[in-house]
C-alpha cells in the first residue's frame, strides 16, 4: 500500500511539474507481429500463425518529461498464414493492431530514455481466405481486443529527433467460423508487437 501511494504521488508530481513541457510527437517505422507459439486448437487440430512485418506509425502527447500517452497502429496490413497440424496451411488473413498506451519514462534528461508502458489494444482483421485443404470455403475471423503491456526506449539526437524501439505483448483471442463447419474454435493469438521507429517531437 505504501509503495502504491509513493508511486501515485510521484506520477502526480511529474504531471503537475511538467505542464510547461507538454509536447506532441509523431513516429513512423516498421513493426513485426509475432503471435504466441501456441495458438490453441481449431476444429480439433493445433493451430499456428506466422509472423509478419508492416509499416507502422503513431502520435503521442507528453504530459511531462516522464509521462506520455500514444496511439499507435499498423499503417499497412500485417499478412499472416494460418497452419493446422496435419492439414498444413489452410488460411490467409490480414490484421492491423491499434494500441492506446500510457507510459512512464526514466532518465528523461538523458540521451537514452527507457520506459514502461501499459494500455489497451484492438486487432482489426480483414481479407480472410481459405487455402489448401479448406480452399473454396468462406472463413470469418473475428476482431479481437485486450490489454497491452511492455517497454521500450527512446534515443534522442536533439530536442526534436529521436529513435524508438519497443516491445509489447497484446492479450487477445479471435473466434473463427468456417463455412459448412460452423464455429471451429478460438485462436489464442496473443502477439508480441515489435517496433523500430523514427520520431519527431514538436
Amino acid at each position: 500500500m505504501k509503495k502504491t501511494l509513493v508511486l501515485a504521488a510521484a506520477l502526480a508530481a511529474s504531471l503537475a511539474a511538467g505542464t510547461a513541457n507538454a509536447q506532441f510527437y509523431g513516429i513512423l517505422g516498421a513493426g513485426n507481429t509475432n503471435p504466441d507459439s501456441d495458438n490453441g486448437a481449431l476444429a480439433g487440430a493445433n493451430a499456428s500463425v506466422d509472423e509478419a512485418w508492416a509499416l507502422t506509425g503513431g502520435i503521442g502527447y507528453r504530459f511531462s518529461p516522464s509521462v506520455f500517452v500514444d496511439l499507435s497502429s499498423g499503417l499497412s496490413d500485417f499478412s499472416h498464414t494460418v497452419n493446422l497440424e496435419g492439414l498444413g496451411d489452410v488460411a490467409e488473413l490480414n490484421q492491423r493492431p491499434v494500441t492506446l498506451s500510457l507510459s512512464y519514462q526514466f532518465f528523461s534528461d538523458q540521451t537514452f530514455r527507457p520506459y514502461l508502458t501499459a494500455g489497451y489494444g484492438w486487432n482489426l482483421v480483414s481479407g480472410e481466405q481459405t487455402t489448401g485443404a479448406l480452399s473454396g470455403l468462406d472463413i470469418d475471423v473475428g476482431d479481437g481486443s485486450g490489454f497491452v503491456w511492455g517497454g521500450g526506449a527512446d534515443v534522442f539526437f536533439n530536442e526534436n529527433w529521436f529513435v524508438r524501439g519497443d516491445i509489447k505483448l497484446m492479450d487477445f483471442d479471435a473466434d473463427v467460423n468456417v463455412e459448412s463447419l460452423g464455429d471451429v474454435g478460438t485462436a489464442n493469438v496473443d502477439p508480441w508487437l515489435f517496433n523500430i521507429s523514427v520520431g519527431y517531437q514538436f
